[in-house]
């Protein structure tokens, strides 16, 4: 209809239940302006500081504190110690090369932080791998929670 947008949407582990819905259906809700509205709009919050600290941390933090801090988030959503994690995935999301992930999982793994091998990480020291990592995990973290807490309220 002209109004949508192309976009990739990409998911870095497995889920147990993911929902869509059609075009028609989401304008709908979103006009109806109520729970599901508000929901929304305060994860479009969330998302939009996310990539704000995100990018700052990509202009000034090391590569070596920026992946640990992408593998803290991503076990925080996982909830294991062990999880598939790829270098082309890492190297998009902290905008550099895969040869630069490399050097910096090798950095952190000889720190006995992580093991990584054949698109699988497991985070071996979850405390020195927080050490390891900038203030932007602490910021981004509380952001997540946050909006964790006020979708529990509207429950």
């Amino acid at each position: 209809d002209g109004r949508g947008v192309p976009s990739a949407t990409m998911v870095q582990g497995e889920m147990q239940t993911c929902f869509r819905m059609t075009a028609d259906a989401f304008r709908a809700e979103m006009e109806r302006r109520e729970t599901f509205h508000t929901l929304l709009s305060s994860y479009l919050q969330t998302l939009l500081r996310f990539i704000m600290q995100s990018t700052a941390c990509n202009a000034v933090h090391s590569q070596e504190q920026r992946l640990a801090r992408w593998i803290l988030t991503a076990h925080d959503h996982m909830g294991r110690r062990e999880f598939p994690l790829t270098q082309e995935f890492v190297a998009m999301m902290l905008g550099t090369s895969r040869p630069t992930v490399t050097v910096a999982a090798g950095t952190l793994q000889k720190a006995g932080l992580i093991t990584y091998r054949q698109g699988r990480v497991t985070v071996t020291d979850r405390e020195q791998l927080e050490a390891a990592s900038c203030e932007c995990y602490g910021v981004t973290s509380q952001l997540l929670r946050t909006l964790q807490d006020e979708r529990a309220k509207s429950r």
